[in-house]
């Protein structure tokens, strides 16, 4: 039962960091105003982003995924490497959502997969040894 509370605690820092990455980066880079809570809303705000602001989607992408790592390090000492691996994976899965049913990204986005799982996997293993 713990494994699975710091799953779910894992996701929930991780979508917090990419949301606020997220929209800071079409708040800097792109243009917050098309931006309404529905999914077209959601793909005029990427179509809005230029490239940089792409990359630092990609970049709060890692960082999310990071801290979620770390958080399930911090509350698990064993076992962290599978656990950071299970949130890496599920990550990757909604990643791969997000990319089916907002299909406005550029091809070379799809680089954005290979954050996941090792900087999950990363942060969980790293902070079971502090």
């Amino acid at each position: 039962m713990k494994k699975f509370l710091a799953v779910i605690a894992g996701l929930t820092v991780a979508f917090v960091f990419m949301t606020i990455g997220t929209f800071a980066s079409a708040k800097f880079f792109g243009n917050i105003d098309v931006f309404s809570p529905s999914l077209n809303g959601v793909k005029e705000l990427v179509r809005s982003l230029s490239a940089v602001g792409l990359i630092c989607v990609i970049v709060s992408h890692a960082l999310g995924s990071l801290a979620g790592g770390v958080t399930v390090g911090r509350i698990l000492k064993e076992d962290t490497m599978n656990v950071g691996l299970t949130l890496g994976a599920i990550l990757t899965i909604l990643g791969l959502v997000n990319m089916v049913m907002i299909p406005t990204y550029p091809e070379w986005f799809y680089l954005d997969f290979i954050v996941f799982i090792p900087l999950s996997m990363f942060g969980a293993n790293y902070t079971s040894k502090l």
